[in-house]
């Protein structure tokens, strides 16, 4: 068993209990912005294909995670919050449960209140959420698998690995989570495909503990 599992299982265990608060927060968020529903929209891409809701749901959630995350490196004030979840030194399937609970409801409230306007079907934002919650284990996993073409369109664990690594080349790049498409567009993509990371975790070293890390973010630098 790796050093930290025990730390990364109670994550896993504690954001799990979150979920009906997280999902309060994004109805309050939602009930705040109905005024930007389109009705005619979501009407229009209610009468879509299933499959095209998916994608677009995967696209649209990809758009706000991308820049969700970016704000998260690249702002000062808020790069401790993101910090706890780069902390982790060993990646397995277990490591993406390691997140900040601040920007646990920020990430998640902002991704929902995006899917709600867009207003897919129940059964396509169905899928989306199935989809979401495997993808974000595997791209975590130390899962060492020939992935095909598929490495080109969406995010892998190799993919998502360089985004770990404590390497200076890899710092501050692949910041999507489902496709590769808007590291391209915004030109932060670097994916040596020949190797992994030799190196994971922050360069400054953070708390061991649960509580460390919570108020993490709130000492005074």
């Amino acid at each position: 068993m790796r050093d930290e599992w025990g730390l990364d299982f109670f994550y896993f265990c504690l954001n799990h209990l979150l979920i009906s608060a997280v999902l309060l927060f994004g109805n309050f968020l939602v009930t705040h912005f109905e005024w930007v529903a389109s009705d005619s929209l979501q009407a229009a891409i209610q009468s879509t294909p299933l499959w095209l809701q998916v994608v677009l749901l995967i696209l649209v959630a990809d758009f706000v995670l991308y820049w969700e995350h970016r704000v998260f490196h690249e702002v000062r004030r808020l790069w401790p919050f993101h910090a706890v979840h780069h902390s982790v030194e060993t990646m397995d399937w277990l490591a993406g449960s390691r997140a900040h609970v601040v920007q646990i409801f920020i990430e998640r409230g902002l991704v929902m209140l995006a899917l709600y306007l867009l207003g897919a079907s129940k059964e396509a934002l169905d899928i989306y959420v199935t989809f979401a919650a495997l993808q974000a284990i595997i791209i975590h996993s130390n899962l060492n698998v020939p992935w095909g073409p598929i490495k080109y369109l969406l995010v892998t664990p190799q993919f998502h690995h360089w985004h770990h690594s404590s390497e200076k080349p890899a710092i501050d790049t692949n910041y999507s989570a489902h496709t590769v498409l808007f590291d391209r567009l915004f030109g932060t993509y670097h994916f040596p495909k020949a190797h992994w990371p030799a190196e994971y975790g922050t360069t400054q070293k953070l708390p061991g503990s649960y509580l460390g890390q919570l108020f993490y973010p709130f000492r005074r630098r």
